[in-house]
């Protein structure tokens, strides 16, 4: 038995244009009500130490930002938190970059005017947490 291919015509498909603009403007829709915007910009006016060498570090992952001003007032990844308390902050994002198998880097934003004091009591209190990679931010001196 013999049997015959026998080709039929077939119109090809269209695909339907008419619901494009309805499926764009669901997805800037779903984009835009998913999105996580900052809620606060600090304007933190911190003039750094100068350095006669300094490195750029590029690293912008697994990285946690201690800021301090000139009244004193530290800040972690935008929030105020007191001087006894920086260890608590950082003690789960550490644990928590552990489990990832990976390190936390602290950089720390001081003002030139803080006294070595704060530093060191922040210093401390990073050695509490076991967050024991630290880089001091400062601008290079022209």
């Amino acid at each position: 038995m013999k049997k015959s291919i026998i080709r039929r015509f077939r119109e090809p498909r269209e695909i339907p244009m008419a619901s494009t603009a309805d499926i764009a403007f669901l997805l800037i829709l779903f984009f835009m009500v998913t999105t996580v915007f900052r809620a606060t910009t600090l304007h933190l006016k911190i003039k750094l130490p100068q350095a006669q060498s300094t490195e750029r570090i590029l690293i912008r992952r697994n990285v946690a930002y201690v800021q301090v001003d000139i009244n004193r007032k530290i800040y972690i990844d935008d929030n105020i938190v007191p001087e006894e308390r920086v260890a608590d902050v950082l003690i789960p994002k550490v644990r928590e970059k552990e489990e990832e198998g990976e390190h936390l880097t602290t950089i720390l934003n001081v003002d030139e005017s803080v006294n070595y004091g704060t530093v060191d009591l922040i210093l401390d209190q990073l050695k509490d947490a076991k967050a024991f990679r630290i880089t001091f931010a400062t601008e290079f001196e022209r």
